[in-house]
């Protein structure tokens, strides 16, 4: 398929009706996603029309279709990474602005807290802050220092939510598993690792010890 629409796009000058075959196939890859949401080859076939046709309504319109689908399924990594692809434009390698990267930090916060249990949301948050604490500052046309203060403040603010999230799993919901939520501790060594800190490494190093005894699958790691 990729391989007739290469032609179709190759021959075809006129950008409105390009525009119109890369919907039509959109809507194509959207029926195979509603049979299979975690179809790896439809997602990478998804993003190859969307990287081609590379036009900002298209790129606008993927970060709500991926919104969707993670409200079918907030389990769906495949439609977090197709969030993350939207919201950095494919291969176009773009730095999320300090503004935008506050709101996906927020987003990804959102989804933890509908099931802290689910790595994905995690994951994302991670991504948004290390990109930021190594790209962002250098790119971001403010002095080093100040910037990555506001970085620094941004990640310890979202510690802050996550050591309060923590304490809930103390006494977890009845319809969650008992004892400790190891995704969120994993993150959260993470975060205090990345500010680096004398205090920080040494919380991380009290929450390791915990995740050794609860999350014995990844003890070496």
């Amino acid at each position: 398929r990729r391989a007739l629409l290469e032609i179709l796009f190759t021959e075809e000058s006129s950008s409105d009706k390009r525009m119109q075959i890369a919907q039509k196939e959109l809507d194509y890859v959207d029926k195979i996603l509603n049979d299979d949401n975690k179809n790896y080859h439809s997602w990478s076939h998804r993003q190859w029309i969307i990287r081609t046709i590379n036009q900002p309504q298209l790129w606008s319109a993927e970060i709500d279709y991926s919104h969707k689908k993670m409200l079918l399924d907030p389990r769906n990594n495949s439609a977090w990474n197709q969030r993350w692809f939207a919201t950095h434009e494919g291969q176009n390698a773009r730095v999320l602005s300090f503004e935008k990267a506050e709101e996906e930090a927020n987003y990804a916060i959102c989804g933890a807290q509908v099931d802290p249990f689910n790595e994905s949301p995690w994951r994302y948050l991670i991504g948004v802050f290390l990109e930021q604490w190594r790209l962002g500052v250098a790119q971001s046309g403010e002095e080093e220092g100040v910037a990555q203060e506001k970085v620094s403040n941004l990640i310890r603010e979202y510690i802050n939510k996550m050591k309060e999230m923590n304490k809930v799993w103390d006494d977890p919901p009845e319809d969650y598993p008992s004892g400790p939520c190891v995704s969120l501790i994993s993150a959260l060594v993470d975060l205090l690792e990345t500010v680096g800190d004398k205090s920080s490494l040494e919380e991380a190093k009290t929450l390791m010890g915990e995740l050794v005894e609860e999350d014995p699958v990844r003890r070496k790691y």
